[in-house]
């Protein structure tokens, strides 16, 4: 059936653009725009007793004439805590909370308060936190193929898994401007891949190619071969794919990617920090970082399976050539050489020394051991 395949995802994403723009002068027509406003309306009513609950604590529309004291601003924030905290400990919040247990989450706390007021801006002031992060860039690259690649992988730290796919897209883009003079850029990927892709075609000028899925979910690889044009920049594959957990071929995407002369960018914000040690565990792993030549960047959120706090991405490229890209620097303000590697100006070192921390305290035992009980969870669940 129809449903069944992955054809269903890429007509479905079809229409729903198709409604978008069909809408537009629907709504000019008399009566509609009151009416589709309407139902919005009672949409969000329905949404309200969710996502505003507090109708019954202190609200702050302007600053206080005078400023609370800070145990009644503390206790303010612990009611809001405590109304909260239960439903996500209970489950309730697929793809939202990776906190990996309450000593871990307290032990964070602290490293972060140490770092609470560094800014990775200025390394001259924040040496550590410079080290810091070019030290999770390295565990993390040497997690993913890093010492099989034969070329030096590179990266730097972001804030979530939506700056790293961005800042890999601008890398692609300037890169092909500069080497190739492609001046309308084109992107290959699944109707699978992440939102964020969207996100930066919208940025970044691009134009994304979409293609459909298999029967499993995972991209047609003859599907992205005949897309490829000479705009194209870039493959897209996931490991995994975030609305269904499976990993797209990305051998045959790295190797079209490879022979085509052009990039392939793996998500594995997801994926990143399980699959390694599932596959040392034995589990039947495909190849997907950069032990395949045809890998030329990955994106990987510590902040899920890594167990750091909310706020850190790591995105990792094959060679210098390509990160050099994505970095910012103008030389003639007249406020001094302003350079940064990130979308960000400041960035919170807090985040990147607890990060670090959770990647020393877990070390390859400690994946090896939760990558196990997450992986014999989820087939305990498969097979019900």
């Amino acid at each position: 059936m129809l449903r069944e395949g992955g054809l269903w995802e890429f007509l479905r994403r079809g229409l729903r653009s198709w409604l978008a723009r069909l809408e537009r002068p629907v709504r000019a027509m008399p009566g509609v725009e009151r009416r589709l406003e309407e139902e919005y309306a009672e949409v969000l009513r329905g949404l309200e007793p969710l996502l505003k609950p507090y109708r019954d604590l202190p609200a702050f529309h302007r600053l206080p004439l005078e400023g609370r004291s800070p145990e009644w601003v503390f206790r303010h924030l612990e009611a809001l805590a405590a109304r909260e905290e239960p439903r996500w400990r209970k489950g309730y919040a697929s793809g939202a909370v990776y906190h990996g247990g309450e000593p871990h989450v307290a032990f964070l706390n602290r490293v972060y308060a140490l770092f609470s007021q560094a800014n990775p801006l200025h390394p001259d002031l924040w040496p550590s936190v410079a080290r810091m992060e070019a030290e999770i860039v390295s565990m993390t690259a040497h997690m993913l193929g890093a010492d099989a690649a034969g070329e030096e992988i590179v990266g730097t730290v972001t804030s979530c898994g939506t700056e790293s796919i961005l800042l890999a897209m601008k890398a692609y883009r300037d890169w092909a401007r500069e080497t190739r003079g492609i001046v309308r850029p084109e992107v290959v990927l699944p109707v699978t891949a992440h939102a964020a892709f969207e996100k930066a075609a919208q940025l970044l000028g691009l134009r994304l190619i979409y293609v459909p899925v298999d029967a499993g979910y995972r991209a047609d690889g003859t599907a992205v071969a005949r897309a490829i044009t000479r705009r194209t920049i870039a493959l897209v594959a996931s490991a995994p794919s975030f609305p269904h957990g499976v990993i797209d071929p990305v051998p045959e995407i790295a190797a079209l990617a490879r022979a085509r002369g052009i990039g392939c960018h793996v998500d594995a914000c997801l994926g990143g920090f399980i699959l390694p040690w599932a596959e040392r565990l034995g589990y039947p792993v495909p190849p997907f970082d950069f032990r395949l030549p045809g890998v030329t960047s990955i994106s990987v959120d510590p902040h899920k399976y890594g167990y750091a706090p909310k706020g850190v991405s790591v995105i990792l490229y094959r060679g210098r050539a390509l990160r050099r890209y994505q970095y910012f620097a103008a030389t003639d303000w007249p406020g001094g050489l302003y350079a940064t590697p990130t979308l960000l100006g400041s960035r919170p070192g807090g985040l990147i020394a607890a990060a670090w921390a959770a990647m020393i305290a877990l070390g390859e035992q400690g994946w090896t051991t939760v990558g196990n009980f997450i992986i014999e969870l989820i087939s305990k669940f498969s097979r019900r």
